[in-house]
């Protein structure tokens, strides 16, 4: 008897924190979609490493508080060498990430940011070593057709904002790599602290050109762009914790839906319906992949910030 009612309320727990982990992670999406709009809206006016260094900026100032309150103990590493290059990698692939955004419709560009945990999967499986789900090789391939659908080549034009995409997906996939590696001696918060520090430092150099008067308008909106990117993370970090994959993974696609409706209201742009089908594919590539998977601790979670 005891047990039942011991199983009964870990159920009543199970769905309780499923339910919330859904949430955060719709929450998140539709928060990106407002990160992503931003970066094509203060592109009009300033150039896209000014843009990136802000974000950083603005993204230590938010880790304050918690510099403070650990006495500079969230710094503490034996791994700066790795955090240096990942910090450098990571300044790229937001680089890259940034100028698919303004380049391409923004439905493309999120629906091909899909592909980065498959080839992230087959990347761990080539380079860690590790064990991967035999759905990878089935996966990879209805991915791929998922791809050619969104850019249907020969009837569709070309834009280099697909080259962008593809380079960010590569860079992404090699911070992962990064992150798996050091979370086995750092813990996220330092991981998390230094990636912001090294992308602000690396990302001086190439905004200094690019220096531009800032209105207060524009404060603000820097401020919102750096403060919703790290409460996204969060978000994410929380409701993978302590939610099955395979459960939240499919509410990451509403990403799409989000980003989609912003387009349309604020940038006038429709979605493709190619696009959308090719999504679909992809995310059901993905899902393959995640299926069988247990949660994740909050420490993988980092990888997927230098998207933010």
């Amino acid at each position: 008897m005891r047990k039942k009612v011991k199983n009964f309320f870990s159920a009543q727990i199970n769905h309780e924190q499923n339910y919330r982990g859904i949430f955060e992670i719709t929450l998140s999406c539709f928060l990106l979609s407002i990160v992503v709009a931003l970066v094509r809206h203060l592109n009009q006016n300033f150039h896209i490493f000014f843009i990136v260094m802000m974000r950083n900026l603005f993204g230590l100032i938010f880790l304050l508080p918690q510099f403070i309150k650990n006495r500079g103990t969230i710094f503490k590493t034996k791994n700066i060498y790795l955090h240096v290059f990942r910090g450098g990698n990571g300044t790229i692939s937001m680089f890259f990430w940034f100028y698919a955004v303004n380049s391409l419709p923004l439905s493309e560009a999120v629906s091909l940011s899909f592909l980065t945990p498959i080839v992230t999967t087959i990347a761990s499986m080539i380079f860690l070593k590790e064990k991967v789900s035999k759905n990878i090789f089935m996966a990879s391939f209805i991915s791929f057709i998922g791809v050619i659908i969104i850019l249907r080549p020969g009837f569709h034009k070309f834009d280099e904002g697909y080259i962008f995409s593809f380079c960010s997906i590569i860079f992404w996939t090699i911070s992962n790599l990064i992150v798996k590696t050091m979370t086995k001696t750092d813990k996220p918060q330092t991981i998390v602290a230094h990636m912001t520090f090294f992308m602000f430092i690396f990302s001086m150099p190439f905004a200094l050109p690019y220096l531009a008067p800032l209105n207060f308008t524009a404060f603000v909106e820097f401020f919102i762009l750096g403060i919703i990117s790290n409460i996204s993370y969060k978000l994410i970090a929380e409701a993978y914790s302590k939610n099955e994959l395979s459960i939240l993974q499919p509410f990451d696609f509403s990403r799409l839906i989000f980003t989609s409706l912003v387009a349309y209201f604020i940038f006038d742009e429709k979605l493709d319906i190619w696009v959308f089908v090719g999504s679909l594919i992809i995310l059901f590539g993905l899902i393959l992949i995640v299926k069988k998977k247990s949660a994740k601790s909050k420490k993988n979670l980092v990888q997927n910030s230098d998207q933010l």
